[in-house]
């Protein structure tokens, strides 16, 4: 199929998330990758506008338009112009509607994990509507490797499977989620995150000494600022500061990294603010310890950890960066979503739940990860191997 324009949904350019950034340029090179030569369009909810950025996509220059509209436009406006259209036969004549209908096609990543209840009732509902209204518009619809699930709500179960039996196609990037959809009866393909195919952008002014460790330091952990969480990472200061201890102790460079970050403009759960308070917190540490202190891409932080000799993080997509580019990695994991991407990487063994840890457990949780630092050559070759699979193939959509 000779697909001209592309709508992509559920990904972003120019989030502080560099996770979802990282998905979304991601998704782009496939994209790419797959349609040479068709024009890509993201469909975002924010303050109504159309921002254009060029992404370096395999050394070239590729031009990408962002639409943002608002919440009212998605879940309200969109679907009364959907309902003239099918009763009154009237062309379509909102700025969404027409984008939509110019579109050959429409994938949808989810912001990775966005099609769940993992953050709550309002947003999986909020990316519903974004489906619904493409399916109601008959425009094919796949879903990129994503989190599917849970849906703990009546109404996430329901019209979660709903638009799950409606797709064009459906892939997976965990087998939690595979399981689940089992349940459903519905064909999908369990296959890589989209993270995988975004290439680095080297940053020649941040050197990185031999023999150094990065460790990504999640600030929604370490800030701890939200009382939903209460008690679930009380103690993560604790076991980074015995963590980064150690890990010196053994004559390791040690470089903090921040992934989910706005230097000029942090909000609640900023991991540079994160890494500030734990320089603050660990004066002792000040000049052992490097960290990243400016504003980078997730392309230049890919490069970066590319050039580690072995990394851990709690940002899924931190972790991802590193795998990618085979270097041995653990996950210090807070969801389940990082057994399926680490299984993916034959990695399973190197997450590490970090929920509710304990000032007991932490010597042994840095034994076990001092063990696999140890065993870091063995566990590159095995990532060497695996970043050798073949890219997937959306053309097969409609062979």
């Amino acid at each position: 199929m000779n697909l001209k324009k592309i709508l992509l949904l559920g990904a972003s350019l120019e989030s502080d998330n560099k996770g979802v950034n990282a998905l979304g340029i991601g998704a782009i090179t496939l994209l790419k990758n797959n349609y040479k030569d068709a024009e890509i369009n993201l469909l975002c909810v924010g303050t109504p506008s159309i921002v254009e950025k060029e992404i370096n996509i395999n050394g070239e220059l590729v031009k990408v338009k962002t639409h943002y509209f608002s919440k009212y436009d998605v879940m309200f406006k969109g679907f009364i112009d959907v309902f003239f259209n099918r009763i009154f036969k009237s062309k379509p004549k909102l700025a969404i509607s027409k984008l939509i209908n110019e579109s050959d096609i429409v994938f949808d990543i989810n912001e990775g994990d966005s099609f769940s209840d993992i953050y709550g009732f309002k947003r999986v509902v909020r990316h519903m509507f974004d489906s619904k209204l493409i399916l109601l518009w008959k425009k094919d619809l796949i879903f990129l490797p994503q989190t599917i699930g849970p849906f703990d709500t009546f109404i996430g179960k329901k019209l979660g499977g709903h638009i799950l039996k409606r797709l064009t196609k459906l892939y997976v990037r965990d087998v939690k989620a595979y399981e689940f959809i089992e349940n459903l009866g519905i064909d999908k393909e369990l296959t890589i995150d989209m993270a995988v195919y975004m290439q680095p952008q080297e940053v020649e002014e941040v050197k990185v000494k031999p023999n150094t460790i990065g460790v990504n330091v999640n600030g929604l952990m370490y800030l701890n600022r939200y009382k939903s969480l209460e008690g679930k990472y009380d103690n993560y200061p604790y076991f980074l500061t015995k963590l980064v201890n150690r890990l010196l102790d053994l004559k390791f460079e040690v470089l903090l990294i921040p992934h989910t970050y706005n230097a000029g403009k942090p909000n609640d759960e900023d991991d540079l603010v994160g890494i500030k308070k734990f320089m603050s917190d660990n004066k002792d540490l000040a000049n052992k310890v490097s960290f990243v202190n400016k504003d980078y891409s997730a392309q230049q932080l890919k490069s970066i950890f590319a050039k580690l000799e072995f990394f851990m993080g709690s940002r899924m997509h931190s972790c991802i960066g590193a795998l990618s580019r085979s270097i041995p990695t653990v996950g210090l994991a807070y969801s389940y979503k990082f057994e399926g991407t680490f299984n993916m990487f034959k990695q399973i063994e190197c997450v590490k739940d970090v929920n509710y840890l304990k000032k007991e457990n932490v010597d042994q949780l840095i034994n076990e990860i001092v063990e696999f630092i140890e065993k870091r050559n063995e566990i590159k070759d095995v990532l060497i191997k695996e970043n050798n699979r073949t890219q997937l193939q959306l053309k097969n959509i409609y062979s």
